[in-house]
């Protein structure tokens, strides 16, 4: 009710699910009455100098709730609409007819088991496919529309593995319409559709050296967000944390043990499952002899020093993967660094120089790995470093 004592009328619908737990949803007309001007008899608006126009408003509005649910019925080949994909689909196209395009960014603004990380990185894919094609219907999703969306991926010189990447993003949402009825399983457009993946280039990682090139780096020659950014790849690069859990460290889950500073926290990956616990030894991460501290702690307190205001609140709060990416490598230029940079050459640089020192099993651990042949490739990568101190080598006779 608002303050003159009308209130909105609500077209009611109702659906007994399958369980035979009844689900029920409100959508909001444009009328608004007094309880005494509606007919609970008749449903109509009664007594109302605008009671004819306001019944044919309500008689619209329920025409189109009922067409819209036809049109998903059609869309979906027939199959059954759960009332609450209905409110959310209505709700969110108002009213429109669902496209492709617009499923796709429904869908990844509400799945809850990718972080937003990922949510951001595959939007990101959704505005490239909306500059290259705009809004494609289900019914246009074909070989001449993929290869529109690859034809303007190659114009805009973009790497054949970042090509990849935005495709098998929209081939995910293909496929996630396909499961809920949008499209037929048999006209999945990428089962015809074939182009050149790319290789993907060798990982980089920075040195304990070049690490430290960043670190003592002139930060006047930067932006404010260029630094950020450099700070966070140095947290990453001391701790081996991935982005979604280094951008949510919280000063509290930081704390100040005998032996030194301790990182304990949850695991933001994999939200679906029992999330895994993080626990660092920032004190023992590259502590150096005749060095007062590691070199982890002593960048992570640098880092509580510059941003570690609220025990609560997100050392690094408002970043995101792709402006990070972008700003990083600026930072790399200036520092004098011939290296592509990105997120994940931080947490790459702390598996390859731990990897030289450290058991598997453990570097396994403090990185979260489900798997030791993931652990592996940084065994791998630790060679280079190992080749070059051999090589550094005088033999005497």
């Amino acid at each position: 009710m608002n303050k003159d004592g009308n209130g909105v009328v609500w077209i009611y619908a109702y659906q007994c699910s399958e369980s035979g737990k009844p689900q029920q949803k409100y959508f909001p007309t444009e009328v608004y009455v007094r309880p005494d001007q509606w007919d609970k008899k008749s449903r109509q608006v009664k007594d109302h100098p605008n009671a004819l126009a306001y019944n044919s408003l309500i008689n619209r509005k329920l025409s189109e709730l009922m067409e819209y649910q036809v049109g998903m019925v059609n869309e979906r080949h027939g199959a059954h609409v759960p009332l609450r994909e209905f409110h959310e689909q209505f709700t969110a196209t108002g009213g429109q007819k669902l496209s492709f395009t617009a499923f796709y960014r429904m869908t990844a603004q509400q799945r809850k088991e990718i972080s937003s990380a990922t949510r951001q990185t595959q939007l990101n894919t959704l505005n490239h496919w909306r500059t290259a094609v705009g809004e494609v219907s289900f019914n246009e999703l074909d070989y001449q529309v993929l290869d529109a969306f690859h034809q303007y991926l190659l114009g805009e010189e973009k790497e054949l593995t970042t090509i990849d990447k935005y495709h098998r993003h929209v081939k995910t949402y293909i496929n996630i319409a396909i499961n809920k009825g949008y499209v037929k399983s048999g006209i999945n457009p990428y089962n015809r559709f074939k182009y050149d993946k790319g290789s993907p280039r060798p990982k980089d990682f920075l040195r304990l050296e070049e690490l430290k090139l960043l670190e003592e780096m002139d930060t006047s020659r930067i932006t404010k967000e260029q630094e950020k950014a450099r700070d966070i790849f140095l947290v990453m690069a001391f701790t081996g944390l991935r982005f979604s859990d280094a951008v949510t460290m919280k000063p509290k889950n930081i704390t100040k043990t005998r032996k030194g500073y301790y990182y304990s926290a949850l695991m933001v990956k994999n939200q679906r499952r029992k999330k895994k616990e993080i626990n660092l030894p920032l004190y023992a991460f590259f502590h150096f002899v005749g060095e007062e501290e590691s070199r982890a702690q002593r960048w992570m307190k640098a880092c509580l020093e510059k941003y570690g205001k609220k025990p609560n609140k997100p050392l690094f709060e408002g970043l995101s993967n792709t402006v990070v990416n972008e700003n990083i490598k600026k930072v790399a230029e200036v520092a004098g660094l011939d290296k592509h940079l990105s997120c994940h050459v931080g947490r790459h640089s702390f598996g390859t120089n731990m990897a030289v020192k450290v058991p598997i099993p453990t570097l396994q651990s403090y990185m979260g790995h489900s798997k030791i042949d993931t652990t592996m490739q940084y065994v791998k990568m630790s060679k280079k470093i190992q080749d070059e101190v051999i090589e550094r080598i005088r033999w005497e006779k």
